[in-house]
């Protein structure tokens, strides 16, 4: 009989036991993922990329062309950001490239035609241009720009027809083993 007793009780308690494991478990796991989260966004590695406050994209239907440029001092080009507005892989742009004087008004004046358009520009960061992502394409100069002046800016300009998007869609990147 003390045995029926002992039985419910021993039961009880395996119980309450196992509750209290769960509760510490979940905390545990919990309590782990804050930790682990933590610590990737302190990594600079997964740190979310911050776009520059001054670049502002001009957006010209399927693609937007930042304000700011480069001019690489070895070679005779200049290089855009771009951000692929479209639902498809870039492959090649051909685009006009200008140099203008700024005027006080934000309007410019004396546009000089400085690349040629039939030659399109080589993408250099990004490759491949996929959908939503910025990248850096490179247009080669026919003239020496002017580097040192401040009153001169330089502007891409993109037609439509002149985007030609990959034939085939390559699949996303699969993700690195660990």
């Amino acid at each position: 009989m003390t045995l029926g007793f002992r039985l419910p009780s021993v039961a009880r308690q395996g119980r309450n036991s196992q509750h209290i494991m769960k509760k510490y478990l979940l905390f545990e796991s919990c309590l782990t993922l804050i930790i682990l989260l933590l610590l990737m966004a302190s990594d600079p590695r997964h740190a979310l990329a911050q776009d520059d406050t001054n670049e502002k994209f001009s957006n010209l239907g399927l693609i937007g062309v930042s304000n700011l440029f480069t001019l690489p001092e070895k070679t005779n080009t200049i290089v855009f950001r771009i951000r692929n507005n479209s639902s498809r892989t870039i492959s090649h742009i051909f685009g006009w490239v200008y140099q203008y004087d700024k005027t006080a008004n934000g309007k410019g004046s004396n546009y000089l035609l400085l690349n040629n358009p039939h030659k399109g520009g080589n993408i250099i960061k990004g490759k491949p241009h996929r959908p939503g992502t910025v990248s850096e394409w490179s247009f080669p100069l026919i003239r020496e720009p002017f580097i040192a002046n401040q009153e001169i800016d330089y502007t891409l300009r993109v037609h439509p027809r002149s985007i030609f998007f990959a034939n085939v869609e390559s699949a996303n990147k699969p993700a690195p083993n660990q």
